[in-house]
């Protein structure tokens, strides 16, 4: 798409959206102007200074982690400015006041370093969800069984899968692969963009394909250096927080702002938005319509808070050596299928390359169970995330409805694909499609979530079939040994009577 004319652009929100928005059309003939509103571009994707025993070291806030698999815009990106990517290890850990569990993508493997899991009956039902989900994930993709509306929790439960499958592997994967707390949405978001996000991820793959993970060598902040470096610094308005966006014409607005050189910037006509919808909808105001405000309203995120903290060895000894994912203390009172309160920790020595030897332990903690001590303590911010619920999926799947309408374009992004790949997808995106940018390189159209339609003429071979009845009979023989185990009175904790008891329902309610 060109643009017969030039257009004067307002990009509203500084972080890697917007970012990749201005340099997509740094070299266009429009004239581009970003605004945010704190003293430096990046969003929450910016550096702290982590002092210990006398040496110093920028840690990024976000992580330079990624499934080149998964994010093929990322690494044309990378490779277009010349930044390097090493290799980095796939693996995460799931901790709580019970257990450690450590896992690879290679079940065998997460078997061989971590033996004593064997020894619980639980073990070999989590072991045997976990090859199913191979087979469930595609299923789920090549045929109508499951609606948009059918929930990843629900679906879980009805197909047999444990609670603990549930908490100890799917959670903690999904939360390293997503950046989050994905607990807190395994009951609101589809299954069908559960397992969408594990196929782009390639861990659905019945073939032992293994994702090679990757990690930008100098940090994510080199990735927004090199890509401000040549941006005219007189179009970029630091401290200068938009708070109205009013309307001139029919396509054409006035921003009034706060905290810059001057409080009112005019004749824009076209702006991205590249803030949360809720933010946009006060912005905008009056000017919005039905439309626009359905769905923007329904645009959800979630905030987090993210603390960078050091730590005794003790804390960290039983972790997995890159992503640990910790559960609170059951209250067994509760009922079972709720899902159990959790944090997500970072070994930012691993994953940025951080000695250990000259800083000790490195952590980046989100949305703690409990804050850690003070003295620990050397950064504390907060961020939002888009939300992968029913609501927000759906309104993401109409915005091409108001994409480019009036001069209005939107950032939202959620693919499960990672944070880094979905801002640097989208604001490429509305830089070419809706405004005429030329790339050196090819974007990449990721599907939307709910999208299903390229796996739709998938048809499973009989050796697939004839794997998941294997699967199926094995499942059923451990639930009728729990059931006994139950039966004889040797099942002695209450979650793992209420487990069983569970169990025994779905088994009888089984065809």
């Amino acid at each position: 798409m060109v643009l017969s004319e030039p257009r004067k652009v307002a990009i509203v929100g500084g972080g890697l959206t917007g970012i990749a928005s201005f340099w997509a059309l740094q070299n266009s003939h429009h004239d581009v102007h970003l605004f945010e509103a704190s003293p430096a571009l990046g969003g929450h994707m910016k550096s702290l200074l982590f002092e210990c025993r006398g040496n110093q070291a920028q840690v990024d806030l976000e992580l330079p982690t990624f499934n080149p698999e998964a994010c093929p815009n990322l690494v044309s990106l990378l490779h277009y400015l010349k930044i390097p990517t090493t290799a980095v290890p796939f693996s995460f850990g799931m901790s709580d006041e019970t257990s450690v569990f450590k896992w690879h993508i290679s079940i065998l493997r997460s078997i061989i370093i971590c033996p004593q899991i064997l020894c619980k009956l639980e073990t070999y039902r989590l072991l045997l969800d976990v090859i199913s989900l191979r087979y469930l994930g595609a299923d789920v993709l090549a045929s109508e069984l499951a609606s948009a509306e059918d929930l990843a929790d629900n679906y879980l439960a009805e197909k047999g899968y444990s609670n603990s499958f549930r908490d100890r592997y799917l959670t903690p994967l999904l939360s390293m692969l997503w950046r989050t707390n994905a607990g807190r949405y395994l009951s609101h978001i589809p299954i069908k963009a559960l397992a969408r996000s594990l196929n782009d991820h390639q861990l659905l793959s019945t073939c032992e394909a293994i994702p090679r993970w990757r990690r930008i060598g100098p940090g994510v902040r080199y990735l927004i250096e090199a890509m401000i470096r040549h941006l005219p610094r007189d179009k970029l308005h630091l401290q200068t927080k938009v708070h109205e966006v009013t309307r001139r014409s029919k396509s054409q607005y006035d921003l009034v702002t706060s905290g810059g050189k001057q409080s009112h910037f005019e004749k824009f006509d076209h702006i991205i938005f590249t803030v949360d919808g809720s933010e946009i909808l006060e912005l905008l105001g009056p000017t919005v319509d039905s439309e626009e405000r359905d769905i923007l309203r329904s645009l959800n995120v979630t905030r987090n808070i993210a603390i960078l903290h050091s730590a005794n060895s003790s804390m960290c000894e039983n972790s997995m050596r890159g992503h640990n994912y910790i559960i609170a203390s059951r209250n067994h009172r509760q009922p079972d299928f709720t899902p159990p309160m959790s944090c997500l920790t970072y070994d930012v020595n691993v994953l940025q390359d951080i000695p250990t030897s000259r800083f000790g332990d490195v952590l980046i903690t989100m949305n703690p169970l409990s804050a850690p001590h003070p003295s620990f303590v050397q950064g504390v911010w907060e961020f939002t995330e888009p939300e992968p619920t029913v609501e927000s999926l759906g309104a993401q799947s109409r915005l091409p409805s108001i994409q480019n309408k009036r001069g209005l374009s939107y950032g939202f992004c959620w693919t499960g694909r990672g944070l880094l790949e979905d801002a640097v997808t989208s604001g490429l995106r509305i830089a070419v499609e809706d405004l005429g940018a030329t790339l050196p390189f090819n974007i990449v159209s990721h599907s939307e979530p709910l999208d299903t339609t390229n796996f739709s003429k998938r048809h499973p071979g009989i050796r697939n079939h004839l794997i998941k009845a294997a699967l199926q009979a094995v499942r059923f023989l451990v639930i009728a040994l729990e059931i006994l185990l139950l039966l004889l009175g040797r099942v002695s904790t209450p979650g793992s009577k209420s487990r069983a008891r569970i169990s025994l329902s779905r088994f009888l309610k089984s065809p």
